[in-house]
């Protein structure tokens, strides 16, 4: 909590879900951190691919797709690999900067059926770097075929490529608040909200006054009553001082560690800023 009138509240939490009450705060940074959460939290996925033999039926591009698709497990790799900026199009012996992984199958041509190759068949150089869907297929491979892969995984950015992003929801909302004006609500008006128990129930009641819709509310069914059964009676407004932050991981990072990496990386940008104005002699007021 940064003051009385500013405040972050986790409101809910759970393996891939974190959703966020944010008080106070300017509009602007906080819509900063959901940006960054997308494009630039590094998280591990496989960079390049060396196909040394394939006799399957998937093309050897189609295989190292789906590689570069995998969910790797990231929370040790952003402490312990170098940052994408030191390892990109570095190669594969640059210290510091990649897992390998290695894939070889090749089934007897006696086998009365083949096999589906999953992320589990994969060994990975460094064990915290696993897949976290380990039943994610890869390729089948038939009786009599062959399958040999070497890859290697490094630390990425989502503005680099979408595998690297670490959510695949990033989404911050206003807070609906509902403004009646007590009586002449129709039956109209009021079947047009039952959506929203709430409201329905203050204008059935004749009430006046606010209501406020916390959490995710989708209000645009609301919106669309207010102008049109409910108007005069009805308004719909959105206060921009009450935030809700969802975040939905991919599974590579725990949510609460991305808001933590999300809030250091907007940190450090703000950092080298700072010092690219000091650099061409910009004085402060």
């Amino acid at each position: 909590m940064a003051s009385e009138s500013r405040s972050v509240e986790v409101v809910e939490l759970d393996e891939s879900r974190i959703r966020l009450r944010i008080k106070g705060y300017p509009v602007v940074y906080a819509n900063a951190i959901r940006r960054i959460v997308l494009s630039d939290v590094p998280t591990m996925a496989v960079d390049f691919a060396y196909i040394y033999d394939n006799s399957t039926a998937v093309y050897d591009e189609m295989i190292s797709h789906r590689l570069g698709l995998l969910v790797l497990d990231s929370n040790a790799a952003v402490e312990k690999y170098k940052p994408p900026e030191e390892c990109a199009e570095k190669e594969p012996s640059e210290e510091g900067c990649y897992a390998e992984l290695d894939l070889e199958l090749e089934l007897d041509p006696e086998e009365r059926s083949g096999r589906y190759v999953t992320a589990e068949d994969i060994v990975i150089s460094d064990p915290e770097v696993k897949p976290v869907y380990p039943e994610t297929p890869l390729v089948y491979v038939a009786p009599g075929q062959r399958l040999h892969v070497q890859a290697f995984a490094r630390l990425g950015r989502g503005k680099e490529h979408s595998k690297w992003s670490p959510a695949s929801v990033s989404a911050l909302r206003y807070t609906p608040v509902v403004k009646i004006s007590g009586g002449g609500a129709s039956e109209e008006c009021i079947k047009c909200v039952e959506a929203y128990p709430e409201v329905a129930k203050a204008l059935a009641e004749g009430s006046s006054g606010t209501i406020v819709l916390e959490g995710l509310r989708r209000t645009s069914g609301l919106k669309y009553c207010s102008e049109t059964a409910c108007r005069g009676v009805l308004e719909v407004y959105y206060d921009p001082s009450v935030l809700d932050l969802e975040i939905e991981s991919t599974g590579a990072l725990k949510p609460e560690k991305i808001v933590v990496l999300a809030v250091r990386e907007l940190e450090e940008k703000v950092k080298r800023f700072a010092k690219a104005v000091e650099s061409v002699g910009v004085e402060e007021a």
